[in-house]
């Protein structure tokens, strides 16, 4: 049988049934395109890339020995800052802990002089050690590559100390010049 056979009523008909909606390829283009997104924001929001875009977001550079936060600056007076990198740059293994010393002006901190606390334990991702003293303006610690933000217990730590020395800030150093800073 030719088309030409069939009723004009029937061809139509037959004609219609092979014929695609308009609106399905879009849909599947879109469905397509939506879930190629869902798996490329799964693998770059999960670990380790998470944690690094959020420590990129969070976090500062130091320019010109200062962190410039926004709402006050930090500054690194003298060789403080080289006498802080003498100290993170041959120990990138373990998180380390030091005490920043100088003076608050302002709503700017100066940093002079810093000190090792005593470290009880250390690891790649963790340093317990001694409290700083009343003269500490900065607790800074360090965290492995590229993960600056701050963990719950770095935050409760600096919580507690705030209550006998409400001054204090706490930095987070995750690469030589990149820092987050808590208030």
């Amino acid at each position: 049988m030719h088309p030409e056979d069939i009723p004009e009523e029937e061809h139509h008909e037959d004609h219609d049934e092979h014929l695609v909606p308009k609106w399905k390829k879009p849909l599947i283009f879109a469905m397509g395109g939506f879930m190629i997104l869902l798996m490329i924001s799964f693998v770059f929001v999960t670990y380790p890339i998470g944690p690094i875009l959020e420590g990129k977001i969070e976090s500062n550079l130091i320019k010109n020995n200062q962190i410039d936060v926004g709402e006050f600056t930090i500054f690194f007076e003298g060789n403080s800052y080289d006498k802080l990198l003498q100290v993170y740059n041959p120990d990138l293994k373990h998180e380390i802990s030091l005490c920043l010393i100088g003076t608050k002006k302002g709503d700017d901190y100066a940093v002079l002089d810093l000190y090792e606390p005593k470290i009880y334990k250390q690891t790649f991702d963790h340093v317990s050690f001694e409290s700083c003293n009343q003269e500490t303006i900065v607790m800074l610690h360090s965290h492995p590559y590229k993960r600056c933000v701050a963990s719950d217990t770095d935050i409760n730590t600096l919580a507690s100390t705030q209550k006998v020395n409400p001054d204090v800030i706490m930095v987070v150093m995750c690469e030589p010049d990149r820092f987050s800073v808590y208030r």
